[in-house]
């Protein structure tokens, strides 16, 4: 609580303000927590130490919270300090949707409009590439002597083939995107049936299938959306539904277990290393080698049957 209270005192018009309560919140990359500021409700994040080992520029985040607080889909910003990236913002009234409760043509339509949304926001100086990021992070992971999977050179040939594909796209595919989209990261309104989205760290200029695919994987715990709900994603989003939409959702979906996988190899190194706390009840270890012994060779398979 010691950080959260030091980080408070440099918020202007807050200092004054006797009547100040914190409680901490859930978090994984940064400590989140609540304050409530004379009866009003903040959110203060406090930013991690592993920020830049993972790719995250503050600046360029708060320029995506902006936008977005501007297109009525992101928080009202209160304070953004600097350098650190510490940021306030208000409570929002909303409640996150459990599994089923998403996987309704209703919702499943509501949040890919959320996320057209999202990609009509203007750049904000930052390049998201899946195939960069994977990179970075098995840097990291070979840096801090993190074991890494024994099929690893076919999965980064699989990964080529993806980047292939891509480069071989003429379409429209390149736009603002949030690159997080996990349940955790947005939340629904009911009083106006809206989403607002938070956690804006990777935010930039990328691909718009690597966000649907974030959205087919929003609940990743229990798998990918049924099919039925996915094809009707794609359709709202693109206003058909081919071949082609699928088998590129189909990579950038590999692409998001594989970035998934090697940040957790890399935050396994870092935090080995001293350099960012533990989890209570999460082992990035672990959760890393299930994916690359489950879910990423089933992906990898997938793709491989519509080349």
């Amino acid at each position: 609580m010691d950080i959260a209270k030091d980080i408070i005192h440099r918020i202007p018009s807050w200092q004054k303000i006797a009547d100040i309560q914190i409680e901490k919140l859930a978090g994984l990359t940064n400590q989140n927590f609540q304050v409530t500021v004379g009866g009003e409700r903040f959110v203060l994040r406090v930013s991690g130490q592993n920020a830049a080992r993972l790719g995250i520029n503050r600046l360029h985040e708060q320029a995506a919270l902006q936008a977005a607080d501007v297109a009525g889909i992101g928080p009202h910003v209160v304070a953004f300090l600097l350098p650190e990236g510490h940021l306030v913002t208000r409570w929002v009234n909303g409640r996150h949707w459990g599994m089923e409760e998403f996987r309704t043509p209703q919702n499943v339509r509501l949040f890919t409009e959320t996320v057209k949304r999202i990609h009509q926001l203007p750049p904000n100086g930052a390049v998201f590439s899946p195939f960069q990021r994977v990179n970075s992070f098995l840097d990291v992971a070979r840096q801090f002597n993190v074991p890494l999977p024994p099929d690893l050179a076919e999965f980064l040939r699989t990964m080529q083939n993806i980047q292939d594909d891509q480069n071989n796209d003429a379409s429209n595919w390149q736009c603002f995107c949030h690159n997080d989209l996990v349940s955790v990261n947005y939340l629904f309104s009911e009083e106006d049936h809206s989403i607002i989205v938070l956690d804006w760290e990777f935010a930039g200029w990328g691909d718009r299938y690597y966000d649907l695919a974030t959205l087919v994987y929003t609940h990743d715990s229990d798998g990918p959306i049924p099919s039925p709900l996915e094809e009707l994603m794609l359709t709202v989003y693109f206003g058909e539904f081919s071949p082609w939409h699928k088998r590129r959702l189909q990579g950038m979906k590999y692409m998001l277990m594989l970035f998934t996988g090697m940040w957790g190899l890399a935050q396994h190194g870092m935090q080995q290393a001293g350099l960012i706390p533990a989890v209570e009840d999460f082992d990035y270890l672990e959760f890393s080698q299930y994916l690359f012994q489950h879910d990423i060779p089933g992906l990898q398979l997938a793709f491989q049957l519509m080349l």
